[in-house]
């Protein structure tokens, strides 16, 4: 009998119902009148123009379980039948135990061995790969990886001089939200998970960081906010992303003109369009959610899919490459047959 990896049954997401508009925050923030900076630069540069915020007294796991259960609905499983949760996001409800024992609580499976995993942007990516490799060696059968993300409790809004702009910018695009995905075995060579490469350059970890909940500032009020090397991120993504999905579209044998969805992270609409360009897929090929739900850091690729699934652009047999870059730096890319 032949053996096949996993498949991706079922996509889930929410937003918060609040909703911030960019050039709102350059008002509060007084961009032209205090830092000299014209209003709307944000979202020339970005293409962001609004984003989501949570009510304050949400957790990350409120969100992906909000998320994990349209996407548990979508599969039509009980969540007796899930017999691990993979919790993938940025952000985390307490620093011990494993945000993903909140989430089983909360979704009552009890039948589910849990844990997290942590790699910014792309801990999402992280946790299908590990569910495919899992599910591929029958060691478990279904699998939720799911993800919340409150990232506007991280964004520094104490910008008095035109300097702080440069490390604080990227924060003032992020929003809130959640994502789940189902993966369970694949029956067939017609679909699920076909490759998946991730590459990482420790050296840049300090471009992208918020410092401050571990041991080198564990209560440090001022070391709590998102900075970021938007000029060098972006610079290393151009890099590093297109050749990451070179080699996956070679590992699975497409070429540029058999992919159907490219899922990318969400950080700026130019920097979506460069690497579309450098790998020769039509830019209408790419699913664009930074418009109006900002970067939503790991949630960004299971919202996006979401709204592939919604507006009707995945279909059965459709080829998708999920492609992520993510501060540390990372690159993770994973092609995948609906």
């Amino acid at each position: 009998m032949a053996k096949y990896g996993s498949k991706v049954i079922s996509v889930g997401y929410y937003v918060p119902e609040k909703i911030v508009k960019v050039k709102d925050i350059e008002k509060d923030l007084k961009f032209k009148e205090k830092l000299g900076v014209p209003y709307g630069i944000l979202e020339r540069l970005t293409g962001c123009r609004e984003h989501r915020e949570a009510h304050p007294e949400t957790d990350a796991s409120d969100l992906a379980v909000k998320a994990s259960e349209q996407a548990i609905k979508q599969a039509g499983i009980s969540v007796k039948d899930i017999d691990l949760i993979i919790f993938g996001a940025c952000c985390q409800d307490i620093t011990e135990p494993a945000t993903a024992n909140i989430i089983q609580e909360k979704l009552g499976a009890s039948s589910a061995q849990v844990f997290d995993v942590k790699n910014a942007c792309n801990a999402f990516l992280n946790g299908m790969d590990i569910a495919d490799s899992l599910i591929s060696t029958d060691k478990v059968k279904t699998v939720l990886i799911a993800a919340g993300e409150v990232a506007s409790i991280y964004v520094d809004l104490d910008i008095k001089k035109k300097e702080d702009l440069d490390l604080k910018a990227s924060g003032l695009t992020l929003g809130d939200g959640g994502g789940a995905a189902i993966m369970t075995k694949s029956n067939t060579s017609e679909s699920g998970l076909k490759a998946s490469r991730f590459t990482s350059d420790g050296t840049q970890w300090r471009l992208a960081v918020i410092y401050g909940g571990g041991t080198m500032y564990p209560r440090d009020p001022s070391q709590c906010y998102f900075l970021s090397d938007s000029v060098k991120i972006i610079g290393l993504a151009f890099k590093k992303i297109p050749a990451t999905m070179i080699e996956v579209m070679k590992d699975v044998g497409w070429k540029p003109e058999d992919v159907d969805l490219v899922v990318p992270h969400q950080v700026t609409l130019k920097i979506i369009t460069d690497i579309m360009d450098k790998v020769k897929i039509p830019f209408e090929r790419a699913i664009v959610t930074v418009d109006r739900y900002g970067n939503t850091a790991a949630t960004t690729i299971p919202i996006a899919l979401g709204t592939a699934l919604e507006s009707g652009r995945m279909k059965p047999g459709s080829k998708i490459l999920l492609v992520g870059g993510a501060a540390g730096f990372s690159v993770g890319v994973l092609a995948l047959i609906w």
